[in-house]
């Protein structure tokens, strides 16, 4: 039981991980390419309120993973 627990928290951790870098990745590469690329303002705004939105979803569950862990 408590061996199915640890997989599920160490799956939820790779995701919360992955978001995150992902959204790194995206901030990074939206920043630095988009002006190169011709993108408006308008457009890189959209790209950071994604990355944003990526970095908080990945806080978010890495709080909940981090609460569930405690009650365990």
């Amino acid at each position: 039981m408590a061996d199915d627990r640890d997989r599920i928290r160490a799956r939820q951790g790779r995701v919360a991980a992955v978001v995150i870098a992902v959204s790194g990745l995206i901030s990074v590469v939206g920043t630095g390419f988009g002006p190169q690329l011709g993108l408006s303002n308008r457009a890189m705004g959209l790209i950071g309120l994604v990355a944003m939105g990526g970095f908080a979803f990945g806080l978010i569950l890495a709080i909940r993973i981090w609460r569930a862990g405690r009650k365990a």
